[in-house]
């Protein structure tokens, strides 16, 4: 009898252990969504204006459009496209290969990029694709600098999709570029296997029909069946959003599940720093324990209609009330 007293009063203990460490709010990953997936296409190409921007639109779509500064024209068709909620990330000011670079050089194609772009579409851009994804130490310390996250190839170990259980490396996130002979059955593929997976994919894309528009140009009927098959799988719960958005819900949830929280009186308190640069008014949704309340700036954080609740990252703190 004593020994199943013993037995007992120790699983009693364990469970109510397992109780206290239970997250008082759990971050729901890709925005809500069962997988993210971000469309991106490198160089200003000006068939992406007039071929990809409209495409995109009729879908209601948005993507990343990493831009050479050197091969900027149609300024205000650019502009309007950011209007429209596209993104714009830096792809250095002449794409030139890394082993071509110099200490000195190599802050100007990032640095520079930067001042052009945040100047000339007046919004802060702090994503970077590197040229010929080539890394180099030097370049890599640049974006470092001046980025909260780049796009790269294949990523640490040939890894093409990003789980949301795992930290990447925010300065060679992967992606997986088209090429002219694949047809629509390959990106529904990878489509399907980012869903399945509960993942993040990035498909990098430079033209679109003609040979001339572009590396590896993508047929046109072949872009508009992935577009298509994109909105079919979006209404099924994949996040379509531009690279830099991902990026910064990911990261943002990553920080936020490492914050340790701190009893104070009778409540739980966490705080966090975010990166440097970083970008401004990152949303996080999450789920609540039953019984406990959220307050961030002396307010209390109400559910929508889904119960679901939108934690603000730039307050850098959270604190929840009530069941212990």
């Amino acid at each position: 009898m004593s020994r199943l007293i013993k037995l007992f009063l120790l699983s009693t203990m364990i469970a109510v252990s397992c109780h206290a460490q239970a997250p008082a709010f759990r971050v729901l990953p890709w925005n809500g969504h069962k997988a993210a997936i971000s469309l991106t296409f490198d160089d200003a190409r000006p068939v992406q204006l007039d071929v990809a921007v409209p495409e995109l639109n009729k879908r209601h779509l948005r993507a990343t459009f990493f831009v050479s500064v050197s091969k900027l024209t149609r300024m205000d068709d650019w502009r309007k496209a950011r209007l429209q909620g596209h993104e714009i990330g830096n792809h250095s000011v002449t794409h030139e290969h890394a082993n071509t670079l110099n200490k000195a050089t190599e802050e100007t194609q990032v640095e520079d990029a930067k001042e052009f772009l945040e100047s000339n579409f007046n919004t802060g851009v702090s994503i970077f694709a590197y040229p010929y994804a080539e890394l180099s130490p030097g370049l890599l310390y640049w974006v470092k600098r001046y980025d909260f996250a780049a796009r790269g190839w294949r990523g640490d170990g040939n890894l093409l999709y990003v789980t949301a259980d795992t930290t990447p490396d925010w300065y060679n996130l992967p992606s997986q570029a088209v090429f002219t002979s694949y047809g629509p059955e390959v990106y529904r593929e990878w489509i399907d296997r980012d869903m399945s997976m509960g993942a993040w994919t990035t498909i990098q894309i430079h033209g679109i029909g003609d040979p001339s528009t572009g590396f590896e140009p993508m047929p046109e009927d072949t872009f508009i069946a992935l577009l298509d098959y994109l909105k079919e799988q979006e209404s099924k719960g994949l996040w379509v959003a531009p690279f830099g958005e991902v990026a910064a819900y990911l990261r943002a949830q990553k920080i936020v599940e490492e914050a340790k929280p701190e009893a104070d009186g009778g409540q739980q308190k966490w705080t966090w720093a975010a990166p440097a640069p970083f970008p401004n008014g990152v949303m996080l949704k999450a789920t609540v324990e039953r019984g406990k309340r959220l307050y961030q700036n002396g307010r209390e954080i109400r559910p929508d209609d889904k119960g679901e609740y939108r934690i603000a990252f730039d307050q850098h703190e959270l604190i929840a009330r009530g069941a212990q």
